[in-house]
């Protein structure tokens, strides 16, 4: 073995096992220790939408199987809201989508959200939970003033 290898693999050595030491808790760390919302305004995650009254098909291009309800409240909490969003995947309830504007707004959501689900994690401009099979994340981009919630239900029944 030469100088430079034989002065080098303790500090690989060093760090190969530091890694391994801090790897087991941040794995264990990715998931939010709270149990997930079982659903969103009395609406549950894999519901068909069949069973769902008062869903309009958002008419744009390139929202298909997303929905609106014309008598949706624009709160979250004590935060107003601009408008609500429903994804439905292969006709389930997979994902909604709640958009704000203003940071005061962000705030108010992020707050709720930690005294409801516990903290989080911040990733960028991105803040949320994260389950096995469900997450939570709110964006906001600060040159535009507006920013979004998003839900995401990623199990689907067996067919």
């Amino acid at each position: 073995m030469n100088r430079i290898t034989a002065s080098v693999l303790p500090l690989l050595v060093a760090a190969f096992l530091a890694s391994a030491l801090f790897a087991v808790p941040a794995l264990a760390g990715d998931y939010a220790t709270h149990e997930p919302p079982r659903d969103f305004r009395g609406m549950q995650w894999g519901t068909p939408l069949s069973e769902i009254s008062g869903m309009v098909p958002v008419p744009a291009k390139g929202y298909k199987n997303t929905y609106y309800r014309k008598d949706e409240p624009l709160t979250f909490g004590d935060a107003d809201i601009v408008s609500v969003a429903y994804y439905f995947k292969d006709g389930l309830l997979s994902r909604v989508g709640v958009a704000f504007k203003g940071q005061a707004n962000q705030f108010l959501i992020k707050d709720k959200l930690i005294h409801d689900f516990g903290p989080g994690r911040q990733v960028g401009s991105r803040y949320g939970w994260m389950w096995k099979d469900f997450s939570m994340v709110i964006d906001y981009n600060a040159s535009s003033d507006t920013g979004a919630l998003y839900y995401t239900f990623e199990k689907q029944p067996k067919k």
